[in-house]
């Protein structure tokens, strides 16, 4: 029998529920059950024909989504009812009495708190790894044994993540051992129950974060493979700008700024292409007159001249603030914004957007 005071027996209902809109070619619906956090509550008591129970379904979305949805409100509540009734059926002593859609706000999240280990889509791709682990071991594929070592250790660090974002971790497996334990105790008997199981414990996470916008600051347009040692100075500063507090960590932000326009410098630079503009050969760490090189053989012509003083703007800002006594917390920021801007634009120029 089903009893939607369980959690369990809900879950299932709404898988059904899901499938029968999909079936329905209704993928609209079939996404809001999907996506959506779901909950119900006994609202109604009948004593007739041996007790009659009516139960209320909260179907709990983001506020931007509630907006698009708020004009077929009704409709989309009835067709809910309907579907769920319909499963409900041969339980004659339980009724959905309403749907009713609610809006929730979505926190936003301080995704530099985590800058340097992840950016929004590198957190949500590591978590969906351990949803797909997950899934794997427990539905005849990987084996624990070959896999539990990496699992634990990226289990450890997308924790410490939530953790720093203040937000509470779904999966209480820290070893895929314990999740066999689970899975093979009787509650979860079939592959398709595990992978359910599986995917609402960690839906409502990866909802959130799916919505959660992140600061333009901490996004990199481009392809930051093969500039491994570029993406880690970026992460570094990112991380170090949200700890700041004082005059020599804010300095610090700035040599990091230097140190990344430096390594920019050196992974783009060519000396048999860019000839630099003085005919002196720059030092290792020479990036102003390699930058100038560059951009001068990339972006030649005077209709990039704003380009090419922004470059060197850029440089010159970090050096700035490297020898800035007084160096505050809005230095720091621009300086930043700047220096990533600029590893940006020349990551546009080498094809890497």
């Amino acid at each position: 029998m089903i009893v939607l005071d369980d959690k369990n027996e809900l879950r299932k209902t709404i898988l059904t529920v899901t499938e029968l809109f999909s079936a329905d070619k209704d993928l609209e619906l079939a996404d809001l059950m999907r996506t959506s956090e779901i909950t119900s509550e006994q609202t109604h008591y009948d004593n007739w024909n041996r007790g009659t129970y009516f139960y209320s379904i909260y179907i709990t979305v983001s506020v931007d989504k509630f907006v698009k949805l708020q004009e077929r409100l009704s409709g989309i509540e009835a067709k809910v009812q309907e579907k769920i009734e319909l499963v409900l059926r041969p339980n004659e002593n339980m009724h959905v009495g309403q749907v009713y859609i609610i809006p929730k706000s979505v926190p936003k999240l301080e995704w530099d708190r985590i800058a340097d280990h992840f950016n929004k889509d590198e957190f949500i791709a590591e978590i969906n790894y351990l949803k797909d682990i997950m899934i794997s071991v427990s539905t005849g594929g990987q084996k624990i044994q070959e896999v539990n070592t990496e699992y634990q250790k990226r289990y450890t660090k997308v924790s410490t993540a939530l953790k720093r974002l203040v937000i509470d971790n779904p999966n209480s497996f820290s070893d895929l051992w314990q999740w066999y334990a689970r899975w093979s105790s009787g509650e979860l008997p079939q592959y398709r129950d595990r992978r359910a199981f599986i995917g609402e414990m960690y839906s409502n996470l990866l909802n959130s974060l799916q919505e959660t916008e992140q600061p333009e600051l901490l996004n990199i347009s481009v392809n930051m493979t093969g500039w491994e040692r570029i993406d880690r100075t970026i992460k570094e500063i990112k991380m170090r700008l949200k700890q700041a507090s004082n005059e020599e960590q804010f300095q610090t932000i700035g040599l990091l700024c230097r140190e990344t326009i430096i390594s920019i410098a050196q992974a783009i630079f060519n000396e048999k292409k860019h000839p630099t503009l003085d005919g002196v050969k720059p030092s290792k760490t020479d990036a102003k007159r390699m930058l100038d090189a560059y951009i001068a053989i990339e972006l030649e012509g005077g209709a990039n001249e704003n380009i090419r003083k922004y470059a060197r703007a850029s440089n010159d800002l970090a050096n700035e603030l490297t020898h800035k006594r007084t160096a505050n917390a809005k230095d720091a920021s621009l300086c930043a914004s700047a220096t990533i801007s600029l590893v940006s634009l020349i990551g546009i120029l080498e094809d890497r957007h």
